[in-house]
This record gives structure tokens, sequence and C-alpha cells, in this order.
């Protein structure tokens, strides 16, 4: 971050062509080194810097060096900058709001994931890595009930929910012992056991 007084970072303007920095008084800011955190970084030459009436607005170097960084992927950050600012890349960022955000608001009202249950990133991630499976699922089975590509109620589904059923007779006393947040299976257990 600038401080106040001295010119900004996007008041020196980046030559893509020759790979260099103009500064606000025209003066040219070489490629020195990158340095190991990805930052590409260019040097002003202190014998120009000296004489410059700009100065006391660029640097306090006591080399009179002026450093303007740049990383090596900010020509991808730029670029995705000019995308967000057309028609269409605003169309796309209006319509976040009702997809990517929209996800993690249900996840979090609906599935739990306000706070987690679970120490240790690990644990963590095994659990969102389910539970965004189990989202994922959902969202499919919708989409194809909109576009009437299920198929018909099969007969297998009474045979799977009596086999669910009897697991759940065997395992009432643990079941009864989960908390409420345990999600579908608990719900539908404790229906089973109060009968409906």
């Amino acid at each position: 971050m600038t401080k106040e007084g001295y010119f900004k970072k996007y008041e020196y303007v980046y030559d893509e062509y020759y790979d260099c920095y103009i500064c606000p008084n025209n003066q040219v800011l070489k490629y020195s080194t990158t340095n190991r955190e990805g930052y590409r970084e260019y040097k002003s030459n202190p014998k120009i810097c000296v004489q410059c009436s700009l100065r006391i607005q660029c640097t306090q170097s006591q080399n009179f060096t002026k450093v303007v960084n740049r990383h090596i992927w900010e020509s991808y950050v730029e670029y995705a900058e000019d995308v967000r600012h057309t028609h269409q890349g605003q169309d796309l960022y209006r319509r976040r709001s009702q997809t990517i955000e929209r996800v993690f608001a249900d996840a979090k009202e609906r599935h739990g994931m306000r706070y987690t249950r679970y120490r240790g990133l690990r644990k963590v991630q095994h659990y969102l890595t389910l539970l965004f499976a189990c989202m994922n699922l959902k969202k499919l089975a919708m989409w194809k009930k909109k576009r009437g590509m299920l198929p018909p109620f099969s007969r297998t589904f009474p045979s799977m929910l009596s086999k669910f059923m009897k697991l759940v007779t065997i395992n009432k006393s643990r079941l009864l012992a989960f908390r409420p947040e345990a999600g579908f299976v608990y719900t539908l257990a404790r229906y089973y056991i109060s009968g409906f």
C-alpha cells in the first residue's frame, strides 16, 4: 500500500512490449530480477532519480532508486479485470449471485456449514467433500426432474427402503442418541421409530 503523498502504482505505466515501467516523469524503470515470491522487480536509474524534481513524491530510498513490483501472473489478473467490465462480464457477474453464492448460502443455512463439528483440516476437508458431493447429486436430481429425465418409480425402491428400515430397527438405540444436526438419515429414522 502506498503512503499518502506518494505516487500510486497505477501512475507508473507498464509497457508490455518493452517490459518496463514508465514513471510520472517519463523515465524508464527497467526489469532487474524476480524474487522468490514471484514478483518481477523494475528499478529506476539512480543517476536520473538524484536530479528528478518529483523524487519526493516517488521514493525515500537512500540510494535514490524507485522499485516497482509486478507479479508474474498480473497480466492475467488485468485481463480478467478487463473482461469483468464488458457487458457480457457484467451479466455473468450478476448471474453469480443466483448460481455460485446461492450454493454456499444453501450449504450454510440448510446443511450446517456455518460451524464444523470436526477438528483438523483433513477431517473438515473430507466432510465438505461429502457435503458438496451430496449437494451436487441433489442439484442433478432436481435438474433431471425439471426436464422429465427421471426414470419412473422403480420396483426396487420399496425393497431398498425396507432394508433400510431393518437396519434402523437393529440400531434403534444408537440412532436415538444422535443429535438433530445428523441430517436426513436421522430424520428418516426418527419418523420410522415414532411410527410416521
